[in-house]
């Protein structure tokens, strides 16, 4: 069983065999399974109440694409581009996102278990009801300007990723392991409550909470 920790959370990964995967290159419309996809362009694919499992996608044009209700169980992605893709409804089970572009990223009423992003670019993201139902690790990942909105990330740790402009709005991160990251620049204090914070964090805890009150600081 293969895994992989981040912070305090061991999360399941995906345990694919090159052997029973077979080369896929047409673009879908439907179930996907066992597939070997390297280099192909799908970009603008639209997806509904689809099954993607047990699959490996590495170097795909997937911007600008639209999925709802699929399920994403099992996979692999590898240098994958995502920018600008709108995926409502989605569940993603054990699987991993490495090296992927997701810049402008609109992920909503999604549900994540056991996922993994690992140097990936969700810069200028909109995150909306994002609900981690199991342990969800981000590491070394571009979050610039992201917007996350009514998201339930109890289960989560982040690590050295970029939180530059960070907005959090009507989120629950209780318990979610935010140590390790840079976090003068987030906006949403109250989004804060119950996290996992290392001491040296404290003083931009203090800074959030001084700008975001209104605290007139005088010599």
């Amino acid at each position: 069983m293969e895994t992989k920790t981040i912070g305090e959370l061991k999360i399941l990964i995906p345990d694919l065999d090159p052997r029973d995967l077979d080369p896929v290159a047409e673009e879908p419309d439907e179930d996907v399974h066992e597939a070997l996809v390297d280099g192909a362009s799908w970009t603008g694919n639209r997806l509904g109440a689809a099954r993607i499992s047990q699959s490996h996608l590495i170097g795909v044009d997937l911007s600008d694409a639209v999925w709802r209700n699929v399920t994403v169980y099992g996979c692999r992605f590898e240098r994958v581009d995502l920018s600008s893709a709108r995926l409502t409804g989605t569940t993603i089970e054990r699987c991993e996102f490495v090296g992927c572009r997701m810049t402008g990223l609109n992920l909503a009423d999604a549900t994540l278990k056991n996922v993994v992003f690992d140097d990936c670019r969700l810069d200028y993201g909109t995150l909306t009801k994002v609900r981690t139902s199991g342990p969800v690790g981000l590491t070394n990942c571009n979050l610039t300007n992201v917007i996350l909105s009514n998201c339930d990330l109890t289960k989560a740790a982040f690590n050295a990723c970029r939180f530059t402009e960070v907005e959090l709005a009507g989120c629950d991160l209780r318990g979610a392991d935010l140590r390790g990251n840079e976090l003068t620049a987030v906006i949403g204090l109250s989004s804060l409550r119950g996290a996992i914070l290392a001491e040296e964090q404290l003083a931009a805890l203090a800074n959030i909470a001084a700008r975001e009150l209104e605290i007139d600081v005088r010599a």
